[in-house]
This record gives C-alpha cells, structure tokens and sequence, in this order.
C-alpha cells in the first residue's frame, strides 16, 4: 500500500517517526514543532491521523474549529485492532492465493501471508483479530491474546510458529466516517483534514480523501 506514496515522494524531504507537539497559525503559515526541538512552517497542512489525533494536536496549538466542526469531527469512531506478526518454520499452503483470506467466524478477521505477497524473505503471517475481540482483550496481557489468535489461526498456518509479535492499533478501522472526502478546517492559511475516516471510507477512500484534499488547498491558494 506504501508503494504508490513511495513513488510520489521521489526528489521530496520525507521525515517519518517524528512526533509533532503543537500546530499553530502565525499570520500566513502554520508553525510545527517536533518532539525533537525542530520547527518547521508551512503556507498549508493536510492532517491525516485519526481524527482524535488530529484533534489533539490542533488543541495544543490552540487552533480555533467552529464548535459545529468540532462537533463533526469528534463523531467519528473507530474500531480497535491487536495484530500478531509470526514467523512460521515453513510456508503455509492452506492460505489460498494472492496470499489473505478473512475467516468467517471466530477472533480472526483477516490473515495474511507476507511469503506469498513478497514482502517477508521467509515464512511469516500476520493476523488481525475482530474488532469485539480486540476491545476485550486490550488490557489484557498481549502475549497471551497473540497466542489465542495463533491457536485460532492454525487451521491455516499450520503447527509451528517460531516467534511472534503483538501490536495494538486504537484506531485501527473506522467505525463512523464523515460524509465528506475531507474537511477544511482553516482557509487562510488553509488547514484540510483527510483520511480513510472521510468520504467512501478504506484505502481507496483514503486515496481519493487526499486527492480532494489537494483540490481544495490548490482551490484556497491565492492566484
């Protein structure tokens, strides 16, 4: 999924794990600092984390949303999600081709083979749990929800695992979207809040998001 923005980013500056803690206008341009000391500014910003984030992050700054808008954006949910990346002995045969299947019962609702999707050099699977299952078992000691969802898997990767991992996303799928591909919060200077929570919902939803994202500061920009 990574691929396309990948591409797209060729000959830009791309910082990843860097942590914002304030967005905030100043006349023309909002100014945005990093966990790390670092300031930079901007004519325009596209937020596209969670909408709870991105909330968050335009409180510190103190970034004024008409209450309606607040209203709207804190109304969209989302679904949790606890992910189990193992690496198996061998490779799984059971899992059909291209590589994923979504079981129809139990506390599994997807499985994928990252062997057969090209991006794991060796035998290895990553599981996602339901959303119920996931929200019981948040608080829960996350080595044993990951060998729950292993047992609850083995019917398609088979006996042995090697080693495992378990990641908790708290907004992992969004539950209730905003009808909107995306939102303008500011329009001088322009501030759009984008996503896979906006519009259609899903990785095409979140494509086209940004893609009217880019419209509407394009639309806001002066001449």
């Amino acid at each position: 999924m990574s691929s396309v923005a990948k591409h797209l980013a060729q000959g830009l500056e791309v910082l990843s794990e860097t942590a914002l803690t304030s967005l905030r206008a100043e006349g023309s341009q909002w100014i945005a600092s990093t966990s790390g000391g670092s300031v930079f500014s901007a004519g325009a910003v596209v937020l596209t984390p969670p909408a709870p984030q991105s909330l968050a992050l335009l409180d510190t700054g103190a970034v004024d949303l008409p209450p309606d808008l607040r209203v709207r954006l804190a109304a969209i949910e989302y679904d949790r999600c606890l992910a189990v990346m193992a690496v198996l002995d061998e490779p799984s045969s059971r899992i059909p081709f291209p590589g994923g299947l979504s079981p129809v019962s139990g506390p599994l609702a997807w499985i994928s083979d990252n062997q057969a999707k090209g991006i794991s050099p060796v035998p290895a699977v990553t599981l996602h749990a339901t959303a119920a299952f996931s929200l019981e078992h948040w608080d829960r000691d996350r080595t044993e929800s990951g060998l729950l969802l292993i047992e609850a898997a083995r019917e398609w990767i088979g006996p042995r695992v090697r080693e495992f991992q378990v990641h908790g996303w708290r907004y992992s799928r969004p539950r209730i979207l905003d009808a909107s591909p995306c939102v303008m919060a500011s329009l001088r200077p322009p501030l759009v809040l984008a996503g896979d929570a906006f519009g259609p919902g899903g990785i095409e939803g979140a494509a086209l998001s940004g893609l009217a994202a880019a419209r509407a500061i394009l639309e806001a920009s002066p001449g």
